[in-house]
This record gives C-alpha cells, sequence and structure tokens, in this order.
C-alpha cells in the first residue's frame, strides 16, 4: 500500500486524475441519489408528452400523473386530426409538483375563419407578404390591364371580389389580380367602342335623310 502511495505521489498527473475520477464518481451518485428523491417522494412528476394525442388519451395519461389540465385555446392545424393535442405548457420532461395544471392547445374541429387583411393598392410582392403571412394562399397571378405594373388591382376568392376585414377560411387559395403596367387592350377597347358610335351616328344620319 505504502509503495502505491509513494507512486502516485511521484507521478502527479496520475494522482489528479484519480482524484478527478472519484470526484466524478461520486457527483454522478449524488445526482442520481437527488433525482430519485425529487421525483419519488409523492410530490413532483415528470410531465409527459401529450402531443399528437386524441384528447381523452391526452387526459387519461395526466390523470395517471396526478396532473390537472386546462384547454386553454384551440387553434386550425392542417395535417392533424381535429380535436388532437397541438401544444402544451409546461413542456414533456419538465418537473412540476402534483396536481400541477398543464396547459393544453387543441386542433379546431372546423377550418379557422381569418379576418383578410388590407392586400391590395399595394405591390404583388407586398400583397403575398402580408397574405401567407396571415395564414393564406396566393394560388393564382392574373394580370389585368393598367398603367400600374405590378400593382394588386383585387384579391378573388372563389369567383369574387373580397376585401379587407371579410372573414374566409385560412389557407384559402386565392388569386390576385395584377396591373400589367400596359394600356394597350385598354386603348383597343376604346378604340372600338369609337368606332361602333361613329357607325352608330352615320346610320342614325342617313335614317334622319331618307
Amino acid at each position: 500500500m505504502k509503495k502505491l502511495i509513494d507512486f502516485f505521489k511521484r507521478h502527479n498527473f496520475l494522482r489528479n486524475l484519480l482524484y478527478i475520477s472519484i470526484a466524478s464518481f461520486l457527483l454522478i451518485v449524488g445526482v442520481l441519489w437527488w433525482l430519485n428523491i425529487y421525483t419519488h417522494h409523492g410530490e413532483s412528476e415528470i410531465v409527459p408528452n401529450i402531443k399528437n394525442l386524441k384528447m381523452e388519451s391526452a387526459v387519461k395519461l395526466l390523470e395517471n400523473k396526478g396532473l390537472n389540465y386546462e384547454v386553454v385555446d384551440s387553434v386550425y392545424q392542417k395535417g392533424s386530426p381535429p380535436g388532437n393535442v397541438v401544444e402544451q405548457d409546461p413542456q414533456p420532461g419538465s418537473f412540476v409538483k402534483r396536481d400541477r395544471k398543464i396547459y393544453i392547445v387543441i386542433n379546431a374541429r372546423s377550418v379557422q375563419m381569418l379576418p383578410l387583411p388590407s392586400a391590395s393598392d399595394i405591390s404583388l410582392r407586398q400583397s403575398k407578404s402580408i397574405l401567407e403571412g396571415s395564414g393564406f394562399k396566393v394560388a393564382e397571378i392574373e394580370y389585368k390591364p393598367s398603367a400600374y405594373k405590378d400593382l394588386v388591382l383585387s384579391v378573388q376568392y372563389k369567383g369574387r371580389e373580397v376585401v379587407a376585414g371579410d372573414r374566409i377560411p385560412a389557407e384559402s387559395a386565392l388569386v390576385l389580380w395584377v396591373g400589367s403596367g400596359s394600356l394597350e387592350e385598354i386603348e383597343e377597347e376604346s378604340d372600338t367602342l369609337s368606332s361602333e358610335d361613329i357607325i352608330g351616328e352615320s346610320s342614325l344620319e342617313e335614317e334622319i335623310v331618307f
């Protein structure tokens, strides 16, 4: 034993390594002992993961853990079954006291209706950014005769114009009428109307003469 002690005294690196190993071992044992007491003395529980579970299953799991719950909101999340849990607070794995209330957000059973933001009389880029940021989709862009290129003239939903404040389903596919930056079509229409007016006036004069 004395030889072993003398050996470690002569080799500082090995001695320090031994001290570190002993300290690490004691630290791990202490942490495990503390966790065992903290989680099993009847006052604390680990929050289970209830995301993507049906509400009935989530409630049963929470009750088995001695935890309460409260539904604080419902949102429409595409791809998630209606009534499923989409968010929870505290997060899974958190340590909480028994009887702690877990706050739950569930997926709405019907599509959420959202107010349309102001998205016309602005540039195409701005309009798309606002609409997509508000939960809608720009499915198509139709260019219309206008002197103002890329100016959004109108927002269309299912063949009708919608304006700011109208409530439509979330993620609705919208069509934007956008200025083409050309008045040629308007001028052609104007010329056509003028020709028809001239022909009409000539016919009227002929009838009066006869």
